[in-house]
């Protein structure tokens, strides 16, 4: 298992805040192009999959909150993770459809 799925399974049960850098390097893996870090206080990612559907908004986008800065609190966290499985699983089953076509 590669270093950022160890990170994504360890933060579906986080309890502390986790260093900026490193969820950075998560989202740049993830949706690399597709998001904004604004001013150091947040960052709002988005991917065309998301629009439109409930608790992404328009433009199929989450924001994550930067505290001080520095760390992002676990229930950002869980998001993140939670929109990466979401959109690993719609890749899945267009692979599939694509496959049996």
């Amino acid at each position: 298992m590669s270093k950022i799925l160890k990170k994504l399974e360890k933060w579906k049960n986080c309890k502390q805040p986790v260093p900026k850098g490193q969820v950075l390097a998560v989202v740049e893996r993830y949706f690399p192009g597709n998001y904004d870090l604004k001013e150091g206080s947040h960052i709002v990612v988005r991917h065309p999959k998301l629009q439109g559907i409930e608790g992404y908004g328009p433009y199929g986008e989450i924001t994550i909150v930067i505290k001080s800065g520095q760390t992002v609190m676990p229930v950002y966290l869980k998001r993140l993770v939670a929109t990466i499985e979401y959109l690993s699983g719609i890749d899945a089953i267009e692979k599939q459809e694509e496959s049996d076509e």
